[in-house]
C-alpha cells in the first residue's frame, strides 16, 4: 500500500481541499486537487510539456452549474505521487486559469490538476483527513 501525503487548505470556512503534490521534472510548487465528485481526471492544458494529446479523442466535460463543454483528451505518461510511477493516466484537458484566480484569493497554492474517481478508483483510495494522508492498494 502506497501512502501519499496530503495537505488540506480551507478555501472558504469549513470547505477543505485535499492536495497533493504534483511531480513533473523541472516544476515545482504546483499541486494535484484530490477530487472525489469528478469522474475524470483533469490537466491543465496550457502545461502541454507534461503530457501528449490524444487528437482523435474528445470528451465532454462539466462542472457544477455548469453546461456540457467538449474538450481535448490527453496521456500523462507517467503520473507520479509521492514518488511512485502510476504509469499513464488519460485526462480531460482545459484551461486552469479560472481555478488558479479562486485559490489565489485563499492560498498560495498552484493547481495544475483535479485527481478525479477515474484514478481513485481504480487504486482503491482512502483519504484520511485526520491523518493528512491517502492510502493508495491499488487495483
Amino acid at each position: 500500500m502506497q501512502e501519499i501525503l496530503v495537505e488540506i487548505v480551507e478555501l472558504e470556512e469549513k470547505t477543505y481541499h485535499p492536495l497533493v503534490q504534483a511531480e513533473f521534472p523541472g516544476l515545482q510548487n504546483y499541486w494535484w486537487v484530490v477530487d472525489t465528485g469528478a469522474s475524470k481526471s483533469v490537466f491543465d492544458e496550457k502545461m502541454t510539456n507534461c503530457y501528449l494529446i490524444d487528437n482523435d479523442e474528445h470528451v465532454m466535460a462539466t462542472g457544477l452549474g455548469k453546461e456540457m463543454v467538449e474538450t481535448n483528451s490527453g496521456t500523462i505518461l507517467q503520473f507520479k505521487l509521492g514518488g511512485t510511477n502510476f504509469g499513464e493516466l488519460k485526462v480531460a484537458l482545459i484551461d486552469f486559469i479560472h481555478i488558479n484566480n479562486e485559490y489565489a484569493k485563499f492560498s498560495d497554492k498552484r493547481i495544475i490538476g483535479l485527481i478525479g474517481s477515474d484514478f481513485l478508483f481504480t487504486q482503491n483510495a482512502i483519504i484520511d483527513f485526520q491523518n493528512k494522508k491517502i492510502a493508495l492498494a491499488g487495483s
